[in-house]
């Protein structure tokens, strides 16, 4: 009997211990942006809320000095597209909906033709890693020399 009883503790705090890998966000608006501009005039960032543990809405973009999207900047299109075979407003919803699918950054993998924003994403969303498992809604700025 003992030796049932003690099988179960061991097996109830293996199941503890496991139970507790997992991210534990706090429900709330979060937001990370780069410190600085780009060489090409562009701050990428992300927008974050959280419902029951889980990220639910995920805005990941980049803006200029006027307050302009990139993923809305037809002429940054028009110049990346036929060189890159990709542009920000595919490349953007593509590193989200990756994100999305498992909630799990490791699972993002590079985007052909925007690593750097793929790298820029990681980077953010690790920054928020600590906001969002603390419950803190204060923006979270980069420094840009981190990932650019």
């Amino acid at each position: 009997m003992k030796k049932a009883v003690s099988i179960l503790v061991v097996l109830f705090s293996v199941f503890a211990l496991m139970t507790g890998c997992g991210a534990d966000y706090q429900d709330g608006v979060y937001h990370a942006e780069f410190q600085d501009y780009d060489s090409h005039g562009w701050k990428e960032y992300v927008d974050v809320q959280v419902e029951g543990n889980q990220v639910t809405v995920l805005t990941f973009d980049g803006i200029n000095a006027e307050g302009d999207k990139k993923s809305e900047d037809e002429s940054y299109r028009a110049s990346m597209e036929p060189v890159k075979g990709t542009y920000p407003a595919k490349f953007y919803t593509d590193i989200i909906n990756q994100y999305l699918e498992t909630g799990k950054l490791d699972d993002v993998t590079t985007v052909a033709g925007a690593t750097l924003s793929t790298d820029n994403f990681r980077t953010l969303m690790l920054a928020l890693e600590e906001s969002m498992k603390s419950g803190d809604t204060t923006p979270v700025i980069v420094d840009s020399s981190s990932s650019q």
